[in-house]
């Protein structure tokens, strides 16, 4: 399936910003769709390291259905 994907970092000075600009790959789910972009652990629930991303169907481009993982 394709899907596009977009990272995220936040800091208590600057709040939440998107890092880079979105990513469209190739994956069988969106967590493998994350995972293969940077190769580091992640997980829905749990202390990040100030790292997130959103995931959703690339035809979704009202991003209504995304998935949101923490890199740990």
């Amino acid at each position: 399936m394709h899907y596009s994907v977009q990272f995220f970092t936040w800091t208590p000075k600057e709040g939440v910003h998107q890092v880079g600009k979105t990513i469209e790959i190739d994956a069988i789910n969106p967590k493998l769709a994350a995972v293969s972009l940077l190769g580091l652990r992640l997980d829905e629930t749990g202390a990040a390291k100030k790292l997130a991303v959103r995931v959703w169907n690339a035809p979704d481009d009202s991003k209504a259905d995304c998935a949101c993982f923490y890199y740990h």
